[in-house]
Order: C-alpha cells, then sequence, then structure tokens
C-alpha cells in the first residue's frame, strides 16, 4: 500500500508526560498538600492549567481550550494516577475538524511544575520518566486497515485481516520506545438526525509512541529527565516519520 506518512496528515495529537513516584502519593494522605501544589500550578501555568476538581478518590486540573469553530473543548491537563503525576497537553485536536491548539514550552512546564512536586514531597523518589505522544494521521477514503495490513508478509493473512494493532519495542540510545499502530476512522460530522454521507466517512491510523528511561535508577535527577525530554523531542515527529516510511 503506497501510503506516506507526513505531519500535514496529522489530524489529532496529543502529548503526555507522565512520571513513576515511590512510594506513591496518596490522595487521601495527602490531600492539602496536593491542593496547594494544584494551586500553584493554575497560578504559574494558567494556559494549560485551570480549574481544580478534586472528589474523594480523584484529584486532577482541567482546562478549556477555545477552538477555532467557537467551541471549546474540555481536557483534563493534570491527574494524579495510582504510579504517579500525569501531564496531558493537546498540540492538535480533531472535533468536527482539525484545530491547532499547540502549547508552547511544553516540556518547560513539565520540567517546572516537576521540580516543584520534587520540592513539596521530598521523600518521594521518581523512578521513570516518559513521554507519550498520540498521534492520528488521517488517510482520507483509503482504508487505513489495509494500510497497517500491508506489513503482513502473506496475502491470505492481509485479506483475512478485519483488525489488528501492530506493537513494537524499539530501544536506542538507553531509552525504551514502545510503538503501536492501530487503524480506526474519522467520522465527519452531518446534519442532526441525518445519516453522514460515505464520502465524509474517514479513515485513520492512530499511531502512540511511549519514550521513557530503560535503567531505572533510585531517584531520576533532573538531567536525566530532559533527557528524556530531549531525546522524545528529536524523535517525534520527524525520524518516527522515517521510522514508519521505512526510509532507514
Amino acid at each position: 500500500m503506497n501510503y506516506q506518512f507526513e505531519t500535514e496528515r496529522i489530524s489529532q495529537h496529543i502529548v503526555k508526560y507522565g512520571v513513576h513516584v515511590q512510594p506513591p502519593i496518596m490522595l487521601n494522605q495527602e490531600k492539602t498538600k496536593l491542593q496547594d501544589c494544584c494551586n500553584w500550578m493554575i497560578e504559574n501555568f494558567p494556559q494549560v492549567f485551570e480549574t481544580l476538581l478534586l472528589g474523594p478518590n480523584q484529584l486532577r486540573v482541567q482546562k478549556s481550550f477555545l477552538l477555532a469553530n467557537g467551541k471549546r473543548a474540555d481536557m483534563p491537563t493534570f491527574v494524579l494516577t495510582p504510579q504517579g503525576p500525569l501531564f496531558t497537553f493537546p498540540e492538535r485536536l480533531y472535533i468536527d475538524q482539525a484545530h491547532d491548539l499547540n502549547v508552547p514550552e511544553k516540556d518547560k512546564i513539565f520540567r517546572r511544575t516537576l521540580d516543584e512536586i520534587r520540592s513539596r514531597f521530598s521523600d518521594r523518589r521518581i523512578i521513570r520518566a516518559g513521554v507519550v505522544h498520540e498521534i492520528v494521521f488521517d488517510t482520507e477514503q483509503i482504508d487505513s486497515l489495509e494500510i497497517v495490513a500491508s506489513n503482513l508478509k502473506n496475502d491470505l493473512w492481509r485479506q483475512k485481516a478485519k483488525n489488528m494493532v501492530i506493537r513494537l519495542e524499539t530501544p536506542d540510545q538507553g531509552k525504551n520506545i514502545n510503538i503501536e499502530l492501530r487503524p480506526t476512522y474519522l467520522r465527519r460530522s452531518a446534519p442532526a438526525g441525518n445519516a453522514v454521507p460515505a464520502q465524509n466517512v474517514g479513515y485513520g491510523i492512530i499511531v502512540n509512541v511511549d519514550i521513557n528511561n530503560r535503567q531505572v535508577t533510585d531517584n531520576l535527577t533532573r538531567a536525566e529527565v530532559s533527557d528524556v525530554l530531549a531525546f522524545a523531542s528529536d524523535y517525534v515527529p520527524e525520524e518516527l516519520i522515517k521510522f514508519l516510511n521505512n526510509e532507514y
């Protein structure tokens, strides 16, 4: 299948930053300290942190992003998970159409916020840091399953495949690189109560890239975290697209 992955074909792109903290930060034990930390985030980076939502078993901060068509997209940009803090920043969202929401200096916001978390929870160790890029490549009217299945050598396998997910582990330069590809479809909008015309139903390929440190140390230094961020920034999207297009 002659399909070229290109940055111009990206219809959605979300970047996530996560760290694995030991011992875990427990909401029921650190509620006040976590609230203070979230308020610091909202005060210092209002472009991505806006509203603190706190429940008995969950804590998150969300942001309402204004789209080009006047609509808004509410997204949780900070969540406390069992492993540790997770940050989610959109670069492009597909809601009826593609909307560029590039947040400048994402790495800097993550590093500054992580430094603040370290200072407030100085008894914790960070044993892993990672960046996840969730990307959807638009294939328009080309069936994305056929594109993904074209990686199979056997014709019968390609014909019989009704759905598939490809997962690859490609470690490099002391980093884990986990890549997942799977077909999807992008349903364009239609007037209320009407069926979506066939020509308005497109396809896409979801590509998730998870990059983190391979060697788990006792406590990652700030320099080691920055090294993971720099590697991920160099890898996505240029090196990733070369890999997907078999240009090596």
